[in-house]
């Protein structure tokens, strides 16, 4: 999971696509969102590009950064 910071606003003023990478395949999910977006919003963005079509990871890779 990363972020992608400081894009040009969408209609809806999302600045920031939030993406899922499965690194197995490759396979990438995104998300489009504001700057604001909170670690629950993350949540349910994962769960629902993520996990409700391929279920849950059997593990999580991280670098950390800060949003």
């Amino acid at each position: 999971m990363d972020f992608i910071f400081e894009l040009p606003a969408d209609a809806r003023g999302h600045t920031v696509i939030l993406v899922f990478v499965y690194h197995l395949s490759k396979m990438v999910r995104r998300a489009a969102v504001r700057k604001s977006v909170t670690a629950p919003q993350a949540a349910q963005l994962f769960v629902d590009n993520v996990f409700r079509h391929h279920g849950l990871p059997e593990a999580f890779v991280s670098d950390r950064d800060q949003m």
